[in-house]
C-alpha cells in the first residue's frame, strides 16, 4: 500500500495524501508558521477510503480541490488579521466570488458547513463559464443567454442553482463592495425570472423500505437498515439520522464525537430516547423539536430487536438499548457515517434490490408523506409530524404536536398492514 503513487489533485493548496489500510485519506494542512501563531484548523479531512484499494473518483477529487482552494483562502485571510484583501476584486465574476468567498462580512462565512461546500461547486462552475467576464459588460441579454446555455440538454434546476448562486455573487458587490456595476446588475437581476424545474415525483415505497432493509443485512451493512427504518418510519431527512461531520472550529452544537480534527453533529443520539422509547430530537434544518413514540414504528421497532438479537415479538425496553451514542455507527471504524459514504452504500444496496436509480434516499421523506396521506392522516397533522416550514409558527406554540404525530403513524401502520 505504501508504494503506492498518492492520486493526482491539480490546483489544491496545502493537500496531503496520506495511506490507509482501506486506501487513501486526504487532508489538507495548514501553514506551519500560522498553525504555530494559534490557527484553526491546523488539518481537516477531505476523503477517507472505505474500501479497500477504493480510488477517489473524479467528483471526489473536484470536492477535495475546491475545498483546498477555500481553506487556504480563509487561513491566508486570518493571517492578515481578518481583513479582506480589496484588491482579489478586479471587476472580473472571478474577482466578485474570490471576494464573496474571503471576505469576512460575506454571507459566506455564516452557512454551514456543507452550504459551503455546495457554494464552492457552484462557484467553480460560474468561474469555469463566465468567470472572465467584467460585470459593467453584462446586461440583462447577456444573463438570458447563459441561462440558456447552463441548461442545455435538460439541465433546468443546474441552471436555477447557478443563477441564485450568481445573484447572490451580484447582491454581495452591490451591498458590501458598494460596487456601481453590481448594483445597476442587481437591479436588472431582480426584475428577471427564469424557469425552474419540475418537482421530483419519484417516492420510495415501505415495500422498497423493507427490501433495502432486508437486503442490507444480507451485505452485511445493518446500519444502512436502521437508517432506512428510522428515515421511513419516522419522515426524518438524511442529516437528521445519520448527522454529518463538520470541522473542530465549525459553529453548532457541542460533539462528543470526535474523529482527528472534525466533530459529528445533529444525528440521531440514544440519549435522546427516554424509558418509553419516546425521541425527542431538535432537527438539523429549522432547529424544530420532534417527539416520536417509537413503538408506533414497526421497522425501527424490528432493526432494534435485530440489533440487539431478539426474536421478532420479544418485549423490548429501553434498558436493553445503550445508554449514549450515535444511533448509526458505520461498520467501518465505529464511526458515525459520512452523508457521501452511506449514501454510496445505500445505492449499492437499492442496485441489489432492482430499484431505479430515479429512486433516491433522500426520496424516503417522500415516501413517507406520501404514505400518511394515503393513509387518509389529515394534511395539516402529516405537516406537523413532517415539520415543514410552513407552520413553524403555529407549531411553535402547538401543544397537540405530539398527539397528532402519533395519530398520523398509527394511521400509516394500519394503513400498510391493510396492504
Amino acid at each position: 500500500m505504501t508504494d503506492r503513487k498518492p492520486p493526482v489533485t491539480e490546483n489544491a493548496p496545502g493537500l496531503q495524501w496520506r495511506p490507509r489500510k482501506w486506501g487513501w485519506e486526504a487532508r489538507w494542512k495548514a501553514r506551519t508558521d500560522l498553525a504555530k501563531r494559534g490557527y484553526l484548523p491546523k488539518s481537516v479531512r477531505l476523503f477517507l477510503s472505505s474500501e479497500e484499494y477504493q480510488e477517489p473518483s473524479a467528483v471526489a477529487l473536484q470536492f477535495i480541490a475546491e475545498r483546498c482552494v477555500i481553506l487556504q483562502n480563509e487561513m491566508l485571510t486570518w493571517a492578515r488579521g481578518g481583513v479582506p484583501n480589496a484588491s482579489i476584486y478586479d471587476g472580473t465574476v472571478l474577482g466578485l466570488i474570490r471576494a464573496y468567498q474571503t471576505d469576512p462580512d460575506s454571507s459566506f462565512q455564516k452557512v454551514r458547513f456543507n452550504t459551503r461546500n455546495h457554494y464552492t461547486t457552484l462557484c467553480k462552475m460560474l468561474e469555469r463559464t463566465i468567470g472572465d467576464e467584467k460585470i459593467r459588460d453584462i446586461k440583462a441579454r447577456h444573463v438570458l443567454r447563459y441561462h440558456e446555455n447552463w441548461s442545455a440538454g435538460g439541465k433546468i434546476p443546474m441552471a436555477h442553482s447557478l443563477m441564485g448562486m450568481f445573484r447572490t455573487l451580484v447582491s454581495f458587490g452591490a451591498t458590501f463592495l458598494e460596487d456601481e456595476d453590481c448594483e445597476r446588475l442587481f437591479a436588472s437581476l431582480h426584475r428577471m425570472k427564469f424557469q425552474v424545474g419540475k418537482p421530483r415525483g419519484e417516492r420510495l415505497t415501505a415495500e422498497q423500505a423493507d427490501a433495502i432493509r432486508s437486503m442490507a443485512h444480507e451485505m452485511g451493512r445493518p446500519s444502512v437498515a436502521l437508517g432506512q427504518a428510522l428515515q421511513f418510519d419516522l419522515m426524518l431527512r438524511q442529516r437528521d439520522v445519520i448527522g454529518e461531520w463538520v470541522p473542530l472550529d465549525e459553529p453548532g452544537p457541542l460533539s462528543y464525537v470526535l474523529e482527528g480534527n472534525e466533530k459529528w453533529i445533529r444525528g440521531l443520539r440514544w440519549e435522546e430516547i427516554d424509558q418509553n422509547l419516546i425521541l425527542k430530537h431538535v432537527t438539523s434544518k429549522r432547529q424544530k423539536e420532534i417527539e416520536v413514540n417509537l413503538t408506533l414504528a414497526p421497522m425501527v421497532m424490528e432493526e432494534f430487536r435485530k440489533l440487539l438479537k431478539l426474536p421478532a415479538d420479544a418485549h423490548l425496553s429501553r434498558d436493553m438499548l445503550p445508554a449514549k451514542g450515535p444511533v448509526v455507527v458505520s461498520e467501518f471504524g465505529d464511526v458515525p457515517w459520512t452523508g457521501q459514504e452511506y449514501r454510496r452504500w445505500w445505492r449499492k444496496i437499492a442496485n441489489e434490490c432492482g430499484i431505479p436509480n430515479t429512486v433516491r434516499n433522500m426520496d424516503s421523506r417522500a415516501g413517507a408523506i406520501s404514505e400518511a396521506t394515503d393513509a387518509g392522516a389529515e394534511l395539516e397533522h402529516v405537516r406537523h409530524a413532517a415539520t415543514h416550514s410552513d407552520i413553524g409558527m403555529t407549531q411553535r406554540y402547538s401543544r397537540g404536536s405530539a398527539g397528532k404525530t402519533e395519530n398520523v403513524m398509527k394511521l400509516r401502520v394500519e394503513y400498510r398492514n391493510k396492504k
